[in-house]
């Protein structure tokens, strides 16, 4: 095939969208997904000094999402560092999830 074949192609497939403009739309999908569990964690930071008392979930939703991100990586790139990295978060996530758990029966009790 030759280039412009190619290009046409890749068009089609991508709805007419260039590489860059795919790029831009999956990085600001990133980003609103990291900045929405972010505002999700100071909320709950907040609401932990002012009210005494932990919000585990926000803090769930933010380490899987930063798990699930870090583990794509690693299975497109195979790089150790993103590895670490998901296991670091996996790990977090699975605190929080506990600390949550452990919160609910507290309250249940």
């Amino acid at each position: 095939m030759k280039k412009d074949d190619i290009l046409n192609a890749s068009r089609k497939e991508h709805k007419n969208k260039d590489l860059a403009e795919i790029e831009v739309i999956y990085q600001a999908g990133s980003h609103a997904g990291r900045v929405g569990a972010l505002v999700c964690c100071l909320l709950s930071l907040l609401s932990s000094m002012l009210a005494h008392t932990m919000i585990y979930s926000p803090w769930v939703i933010y380490f899987s999402i930063l798990s699930t991100q870090w583990l794509v990586r690693f299975i497109k790139m195979k790089r150790k560092s993103d590895l670490v990295l998901t296991i670091l978060f996996l790990i977090l996530s699975v605190l929080a999830f506990a600390g949550f758990i452990r919160r609910l029966l507290e309250v249940r009790v």
